[in-house]
């Protein structure tokens, strides 16, 4: 897979406020768009080029999770679906007079860009996604866990007296407000069904919290551990596991735990285990002795 670098393809520098990559991608679409470049195949290519590396460095969540882990493993763990999910890319264009980046074919003066595959039912989200007046929508909640390792749901469908129980696979990875496109199952009418489109809402964790593909769990340990080093419980995915910690680490610092995140396309992102202090309330007498010598010795 070619790597993709986003600041040189805006031409901004890594630490571009968002206002210059805004500005930065205004003027590039300017020149490069299809509507300005009629029947020019390397200008709607190069269009496609600065609009997805806006998509992800105008979000802060995409740009972290771009700069932390480079673009090859950005592009195994998002689809162009997650790329401009969420984005304000149609509204720039909007703004400029052009029409929505994703538009339907034939429709609205706009043009089509297909990047060839598309959501969980084989077709591009965008405009085109619900142009179907037939479709319909739905929503379903899912546990942390589900989301992360995947599952497999029920819906029963009604349709007038009709009832109709299908099954939906829940991709492992899937993120919360992402779609699932059930192809050929929302309204009929006149002889033909449109879609339907479930949104997933994944419920929050008690202990995990989601970043990208990585997870983020808190850790506590006492002060011995925390000045010699030893090792601690953490919860994962999987159960409970120790996980080595180093002298002097320091309060809020993270241990990475490699490929113990969110699996997703054949990728694991990783653990990161939060530190915090345990400091206890009240103290057995030799507990204050020894504070106050460790106290006396700069510690």
């Amino acid at each position: 897979m070619k790597k993709k670098d986003y600041y040189k393809i805006l031409g901004v520098e890594k630490n571009a406020t968002s206002a210059e990559i805004k500005a930065s991608y205004r003027n590039l679409a300017k020149k490069w768009h299809p509507d300005r470049n009629p029947g020019d195949k390397a200008a709607e290519e190069r269009f496609k080029e600065i609009s997805e590396a806006y998509a992800v460095l105008s979000d802060s969540d995409k740009r972290k999770q771009y700069d932390m882990v480079g673009s090859e493993r950005f592009h195994q763990q998002f689809s162009q679906e997650d790329i401009f999910r969420g984005g304000d890319v149609n509204d720039i264009l909007r703004e400029m007079g052009f029409g929505d980046f994703f538009s339907s074919a034939g429709g609205g003066g706009g043009f089509r860009i297909n990047f060839g595959g598309g959501g969980f039912g084989g077709a591009p989200f965008g405009q085109e996604g619900r142009a179907n007046n037939l479709d319909a929508e739905a929503e379903l909640s899912i546990t942390f866990e589900e989301a992360a390792k995947g599952t497999q749901k029920e819906l029963v469908l009604q349709a007038g007296s009709k009832r109709e129980t299908v099954k939906v696979k829940i991709p492992a990875g899937i993120r919360n407000g992402e779609r699932l496109r059930l192809a050929g199952k929302g309204t009929q009418a006149r002889g033909r069904r449109g879609d339907l489109f479930i949104h997933i809402n994944v419920a929050p964790h008690p202990l995990f919290r989601r970043e990208g593909d990585d997870i983020i769990v808190r850790a506590e340990i006492d002060i011995s551990t925390a000045l010699l080093g030893g090792s601690a419980e953490v919860n994962t995915l999987d159960g409970v596991r120790a996980v080595k910690v180093p002298a002097g680490i320091q309060p809020s610092q993270k241990i990475r735990v490699r490929g113990q995140g969110i699996r997703r396309a054949g990728a694991a992102g990783d653990l990161y285990v939060e530190i915090a202090l345990r400091v206890p309330v009240h103290l057995t007498d030799e507990q204050k002795r020894l504070a106050g010598e460790l106290h006396r010795a700069g510690l």
